[in-house]
């Protein structure tokens, strides 16, 4: 398949000037520490927004591969694995920072990710786990300029996102990005998610005033309630996924068992990643 870009935005007068800004001289960096430029609110944004997304309006395309565990008194057991993918596109906000339009499919797998499961056996109980299928409706996403991310939360969903600062590790730009959040459910514990992804990319890529999108890979770990499907009950514990992706050029570039399953799922969602994000991305502000 050929690249999926789209053209570059010309109003990106948020950044106009930043590239100079980060675009710091290698004596700046250290072997372990902080650059000049990235320091600034500024230089803090861009930095997300080139690994997280794009500057222009490209469509981002990444993919997830994650093994889960169960976790029991301190205790690691080898449960199932997912395999996920997202399509997003990044545009400046007329009020500061950005706004986008993001979706994902996620499918659970066997532990060893072989290929799509409808059902993976629970190493606790011995029963099999339904695995569930969601609808990967696109969301919008909202970056302030302080680099502060929301996005929507109905049905009581309360989430907390925080970027920590940048840091220089041997040649390459590292940036931690934390999520947190709580779902009541009625008659149970409240369901938890809670996330930190790595992204890393070259130092050199990220001080390019040319590099609009860089190379990036990412490092995801995650805590998590156990899910009803499971079938855990009330036993004591939780989830902890262990993952790493990378965004990519192309859709032929993710893993195939995603695009086997989202060519018999969700078709519609591959075929044209950005008429499946325009309902989202023509409503933004």
């Amino acid at each position: 398949m050929s690249e999926m870009v789209m053209p570059r935005r010309s109003a990106l007068g948020l950044l106009g000037g930043l590239a100079t800004a980060v675009s710091a001289p290698r004596g700046a960096m250290a072997a372990t520490g902080s650059i000049a430029g990235y320091d600034t609110p500024d230089g803090k944004l861009r930095a997300l927004i080139m690994m997280r997304g794009a500057l222009d309006d490209r469509l981002v395309i990444y993919w997830l591969r994650s093994q889960y565990f169960g976790l029991v008194d301190g205790a690691i057991t080898p449960m199932l694995g997912m395999v996920s993918a997202s399509f997003s596109r990044y545009r400046p906000h007329k009020d500061g920072g950005y706004v986008a339009a993001r979706g994902e499919a996620a499918y659970f797998t066997d532990f060893q990710g072989s290929d799509v499961q409808a059902s993976v056996r629970n190493p606790y109980t011995g029963q099999m786990m339904q695995t569930p299928e969601r609808s990967p409706h696109p969301s919008p996403v909202r970056i302030q300029a302080d680099s502060t991310i929301s996005v929507a939360e109905g049905a009581g969903l309360q989430f907390k996102n925080v970027v920590e600062d940048v840091e220089i590790v041997g040649g390459d730009v590292l940036l931690n990005e934390r999520s947190m959040s709580t779902l009541p459910i009625a008659g149970s514990k409240p369901s938890l998610y809670n996330e930190i992804v790595t992204y890393r990319a070259t130092a050199a890529d990220m001080a390019d005033p040319a590099v609009k999108r860089p190379a990036c890979t990412t490092s995801v770990t995650t805590t998590i309630s156990w899910r009803s499907w499971m079938g855990m009950g009330d036993r004591p514990g939780h989830i902890l996924a262990v993952g790493a992706g990378e965004f990519v050029s192309s859709i032929d570039q993710l893993p195939p068992s995603w695009i086997r399953a989202t060519s018999r799922l969700h078709p519609d969602m591959l075929k044209d990643p950005v008429a499946y994000l325009a309902p989202v991305w023509n409503s933004m502000g």
